[in-house]
């Protein structure tokens, strides 16, 4: 029998896709994933602000835009990998039975329509794996981490790990995935948000068609709910209307977000102050180390 053949009935030593995604995200080390509001929606106001998701939705770029969300989530910790993932690693990681499929050309051809889109830099080879570098969300700078930075262009949400642990990647359509991504956008600092579906297109670039399939997936997952609330409008012919909130459930919601952004915050803050705890060995010069032998 084969060596690397795992026995009938017993477990193989290669790492499965669900275990490949629960120790990258592991490696980021906050339990989140931090994502610029500039990927959903530009700051600027009194011009088009559709922004990089609009475009990925318009061109049906499901796996790009995955894959970009993958490559940003793990970009902490990646930038310093000595060696770069294989294409393998990349394709086990996106790999579910529920998702869009992943194979070696796909993989290239994404990484291609990421560049075409300038969302990466030029990719390099790095001996036999090649390095890919990701550019801001808007595609217009090199990508840096937000680092606490709250101007327009860096303010961001965050992405819990069950995103990926969970599977949700591969449970959610093109559409519902777009919602999910604006109603974390504009329940970072709040719990529930609204919006038409008239006026996505102005907003974000989305289609009416799109957004009320992204709502109605995510609901029936139970990751959405909704209440409506009748408020004034002078110019109705009843003089009131019903806006429509929107908030996320479980660990998608505003409160448990900013309970795990709190968390990972005294998590680091705590990791400062034992590293600025810590005795600092001091070397002797080394005319000094030479005499004391």
């Amino acid at each position: 029998m084969n060596s690397t053949t795992p026995a009938p009935g017993g477990k193989s030593d290669a790492a499965t896709p669900a275990e490949t995604r629960e120790y990258m995200t592991k490696l980021s080390g906050r339990g989140y994933a931090q994502i610029r509001h500039i990927l959903v929606q530009l700051p600027e106001e009194g011009q088009s602000r559709a922004s990089t998701l609009a475009r990925m939705v318009t061109g049906r770029r499901h796996r790009e835009l995955l894959l970009y969300l993958l490559l940003v989530s793990c970009w902490n910790w990646l930038e310093e990998n000595h060696e770069p993932l294989s294409a393998a690693t990349w394709i086990r990681a996106l790999t579910s039975k529920d998702g869009v499929t992943w194979s070696p050309s796909t993989l290239s051809r994404s990484w291609k329509r990421l560049e075409e889109l300038g969302l990466i830099e030029e990719r390099k080879r790095d001996d036999r794996l090649v390095r890919v570098v990701p550019r801001r969300e808007d595609g217009t700078e090199t990508y840096t981490a937000p680092a606490g930075r709250k101007d327009r262009w860096n303010t961001y949400f965050v992405l819990p790990d069950e995103f990926w642990t969970q599977e949700l990647f591969a449970k959610l359509s093109l559409p519902a995935l777009a919602l999910l991504l604006v109603v974390a956008k504009e329940t970072s600092y709040q719990g529930e948000c609204w919006f038409t579906y008239n006026r996505m297109d102005d907003w974000y670039g989305l289609k009416a068609r799109s957004v009320q399939t992204g709502v109605n997936e995510l609901r029936e997952l139970g990751l959405l709910v909704s209440r409506e609330e009748s408020v004034k409008a002078p110019l109705s012919p009843t003089g009131k209307t019903v806006r429509t909130y929107y908030s996320l459930t479980g660990e998608f919601s505003y409160a448990a977000r900013s309970a795990r952004q709190k968390t990972a915050q005294k998590e680091a803050q705590a990791r400062e102050r034992k590293k600025a705890a810590a005795p600092k060995v001091r070397m002797k010069p080394a005319k000094q180390r030479k005499k004391s032998k």
